[in-house]
């Protein structure tokens, strides 16, 4: 038994009748199907006998089609739409992918503000950031083109042929103004509830042991394994964190964050790296792209610290 007993043996015809009813025209069907206007009325009468049933009322300068004209018109226009979208997916060159992974505080808070800026960088490729949780993670399978690592055990990276050393971090407490004209001390700051990154607190107690007369008690701890959720819950106004400058710099400018007026910047157990799987020019190019901001970060923290007297260690 045939798998569409109904369909009419000539597919032809039924683009055909799809011309025309989309047209209202046998003259204008014959010039976009590139036949004779005859050829064209052939293949309808020769539908409608197939499947017995009028489509077309044929009147003195125009024509329209009947109840189940039309109804035939609306499944093969859906059908013929559908089938054009895939066959274009499929007659389009596939897009090259640029796969950027990094830890999510990095990914938020410094590669999603850029997207349009590598989108105009790199137009032939579709960008793909991949957030992972800060720290390392298994190198030997991996299929990005460029990973951006921030990690505590530098030494895992330094040296190594695919590894390239992007920056230090510059670590000093921030915390939410209550109002543009507010500024805490330095000692009430470290009485805020104290927001982590980690549970191990690395951070905090990082800054606070080349400082030991600042070693004041806080109300209260929160951890939040993620540098980045430490930092939402400090722009909420939840409590200070210490972390690495030149991911808030924005919110520094603008006086959203403070970090108090001579506080120290201290640099942390974390570096990142730079580690390219393969070497490729779209690699090598990012890379240069990223060496690039750091150095004007950087040229902007070292304004803001002029201007509110941090210092920077």
């Amino acid at each position: 038994m045939k798998a569409y007993p109904n369909l009419p043996f000539s597919h032809n015809s039924l683009k055909v009748f799809e011309t025309v009813a989309r047209l209202l025209s046998f003259t204008q069907a014959a010039q976009e199907l590139n036949v004779t206007q005859s050829a064209v009325s052939r293949q309808i009468k020769s539908l409608e006998l197939e499947i017995n049933a009028a489509l077309i009322i044929r009147k003195h300068r125009s024509i329209e089609l009947t109840e189940k004209g039309m109804a035939l018109f609306q499944v093969l226009r859906n059908n013929y739409l559908e089938l054009q979208t895939l066959l274009e997916k499929w007659t389009q060159p596939e897009k090259k992918r640029l796969v950027i992974k990094s830890a999510i505080s990095f990914a938020t808070r410094i590669l999603i503000p850029r997207v349009r800026e590598l989108n105009e960088r790199y137009p032939d490729y579709e960008i793909v950031i991949i957030p992972l949780i800060e720290g390392d993670w298994d190198l030997s399978a991996e299929q990005s083109d460029l990973a951006i690592i921030n990690t505590r055990q530098p030494e895992l990276y330094r040296g190594h042929p695919k590894a390239t050393f992007l920056r230090d971090e510059y670590m000093a407490p921030i915390y939410t103004p209550s109002d543009e004209h507010s500024e805490k001390s330095i000692k009430q700051v470290l009485e805020m509830p104290r927001l982590h990154a980690t549970d191990d607190h690395l951070d905090w107690r990082t800054w606070l042991n080349q400082e030991e007369d600042l070693a004041i008690k806080p109300s209260r701890d929160t951890s939040f394994i993620s540098l980045d959720l430490a930092i939402s819950a400090s722009l909420a106004g939840h409590g200070a964190t210490v972390t690495d400058l030149l991911l808030v710099l924005p919110e520094l400018e603008r006086g959203f964050l403070r970090t108090p007026r001579n506080a120290p910047v201290r640099s942390s157990p974390w570096q990142y790296f730079a580690y390219l799987p393969q070497k490729s020019d779209i690699a090598s190019d990012l890379l240069v792209w990223l060496q690039s901001l750091f150095e004007q970060e950087l040229q902007r923290l070292e304004v803001l610290a002029e201007k509110h007297q941090w210092k920077l260690a």
